[in-house]
């Protein structure tokens, strides 16, 4: 299953009468305290987890992408995935951070005659999640939270905001034909259509949270004084609290040539699966060598005739250093996908019916190109917000304090769009672009909308895939740093490499089988210090004895 695909019997559900199952899951002396192993029951996968002699039971696959917790990583009642850091309680099989939506079940387990013993109902061991469920929603007449933008920060926004008592409702604009779908998809699975990538495939799961949904539509403005927003058909909005979540647009090439067709950009799924159709056996050029670029590389490279990627720096992925970037690019080119490398595009040339052929170099060499697909940042969608009074940077993004609030009362901003604070990093505001900050924005003022404190710091974790087999997976905030400590060899893609500011670690970026991003998910998160001196010390460069302490 993908993101949040779940069964419409799903287990969660209110009014659990099925009958009771109580077996043997397996023998006790196989999971000794400080350790947990998976087991299996009815082809139902479950971990059980011995904490100094206390054992809890969860279900074995993560939420997020299904991947196994076996090797995730354990600190005090908590369990964090090894893949992309989503992290759950295990007592209550909660999810507590991202990405993700869904929680996990939790089971009753004893022990009788060396042997552990599961109790729980047929109805649980039938799902691999629950939702978590709301009671009833109370009637309510107020004028609406409108919040502009349908992505990962609005969808997690409503899951958190229902969960902790906002009644009232609320209404989605967005540009989107589709409400919210998992966009990390579009450049690694262009393919795969926005029905197979919703977060909630069921409309109904909105329906009952009373939440409405405005799509393929824009708004041009907001009148702060008004309380009113004015959408792209002319109609005015009313709302009692408003929520920018509007994201980013993809930046455009500004070269000649560059309104002929087959230039693709990658922002929608309606985008992503225009490219997917087109590619096979086609000349594919992509521009840009960062993570949108990159990823669509990789997802292109199987049945295009050939993919060759621009790069503007000297390897790509500069932002983890050359020599990381170095290693990814020779991955890359063991698939048969070629690079210019320093390269900047000056031109673009077609056909007579107007089709892109030629991409242009600014040392003058010509490539081949059927298909030209462009991730060269994106801009924060704002410009509708010119002259509202809420207050902008001058790169665009919307400034928010630590509550997500902007300057002006009942007006909130989350997500890709905003500049808000890291406290755990000192950092007065920051811009910070990935999905699971993106959801945990939409979490936090879940909250604070209600008046509630705010679940614990914010840690930035963020990954990128290639081929489905390799890339890097990133943890903390390394703005600042100013030195870096590297284990093992970038050039093999097997590396941690630790992000430092006065001799102590604020990021790591890892390749390969290591979990240590995921460690250290969980240490920022605990205050935790590691410095220079404990990575020297270390021999294995494994970090989960800090969690037990």
């Amino acid at each position: 299953m993908t993101l949040c695909d779940y069964p419409h019997n799903d287990a969660g559900c209110d009014g659990d009468d099925s009958p009771i199952v109580e077996e043997v899951l397996g023998k006790l002396e196989d999971v000794k305290p400080g350790t947990k192993k998976m087991f299996e029951i009815r082809g139902r996968k479950i971990l059980v987890i011995n904490d100094a002699g206390k054992l809890f039971a969860i279900n074995g696959l993560c939420t997020h992408y299904n991947f196994s917790l076996e090797n995730g990583t354990y600190a005090k009642g908590r369990i964090r995935c090894p893949l992309h850091g989503a992290c759950f309680n295990v007592r209550t099989g909660d999810i507590e951070d991202y990405p993700g939506f869904d929680s996990l079940h939790s089971y009753d387990v004893t022990t009788k005659d060396g042997e552990i013993i599961i109790k729980t109902t047929e109805k649980k061991l039938g799902s691999d999640r629950k939702i978590r469920h709301l009671p009833k929603m109370k009637e309510c007449n107020d004028r609406p939270v409108v919040i502009i933008g349908g992505g990962i920060a609005t969808a997690t926004f409503i899951e958190h905001s229902r969960l902790n008592g906002l009644i009232t409702p609320i209404l989605v604009i967005s540009e989107e034909s589709l409400p919210p779908y998992d966009r990390v998809l579009l450049s690694k699975n262009p393919s795969a259509t926005g029905e197979n990538i919703r977060l909630r495939k069921d409309d109904a799961f909105y329906e009952e949270r009373n939440v409405k949904f405005l799509l393929n539509t824009s708004v041009t403005s907001v009148d702060t004084y008004k309380r009113t927003v004015q959408l792209s058909n002319g109609e005015p909005v009313v709302y009692s609290k408003l929520i920018v979540a509007t994201g980013g647009n993809v930046r455009k090439l500004q070269v000649p040539g560059a309104d002929l067709k087959n230039i693709c950009y990658v922002r929608k799924v309606e985008e992503a699966n225009h490219i997917a159709n087109l590619h096979p056996g086609k000349n594919v050029v992509c521009v840009g060598a960062s993570f949108i670029g990159m990823e669509m590389a990789s997802s292109l490279a199987e049945k295009a005739a050939s993919v060759t990627v621009i790069s503007n720096t000297p390897e790509p992925l500069p932002v983890f250093g050359a020599d990381i970037g170095k290693g990814i690019r020779l991955k890359f080119e063991e698939k048969g996908v070629k690079f210019e490398l320093a390269a900047n595009v000056v031109a673009l040339r077609g056909n007579d019916q107007g089709e892109v052929t030629k991409v242009i170099l600014q040392d003058g060499k010509e490539l081949d190109v059927d298909l030209l697909v462009c991730g060269i940042g994106v801009t924060p969608a704002t410009e509708f917000l010119n002259g509202s009074g809420i207050k902008m940077d001058k790169r665009g993004f919307i400034e928010v304090d630590e509550k997500f609030r902007t300057n002006i009362s009942y007006i909130f901003a989350i997500g890709d769009a905003v500049t808000a604070p890291l406290p755990l990093w000192d950092i007065e505001s920051i811009n910070i672009q990935h999905f699971q900050t993106a959801q945990t924005h939409g979490q936090y003022l879940g909250y604070t909308i209600v008046g509630k404190p705010q679940p614990g710091p914010i840690v930035p974790y963020f990954w990128t895939l290639f081929f489905f087999a390799f890339g890097l997976k990133f943890s903390g905030c390394s703005q600042g740093f100013t030195k870096e400590y590297t284990n093992g060899d970038p050039e093999t893609g097997v590396f941690i490499r630790y992000f430092l500011k006065k001799d102590r670690v604020i990021a790591v970026a890892a390749g390969g089988p290591s979990s240590v991003a995921s460690q250290f998910a969980e240490i920022f998160k605990k205050g935790i210090e590691v410095t220079l001196k404990d990575l020297k010390n270390s021999k294995d460069h494994t970090w989960g004895h800090l969690l037990i302490q």
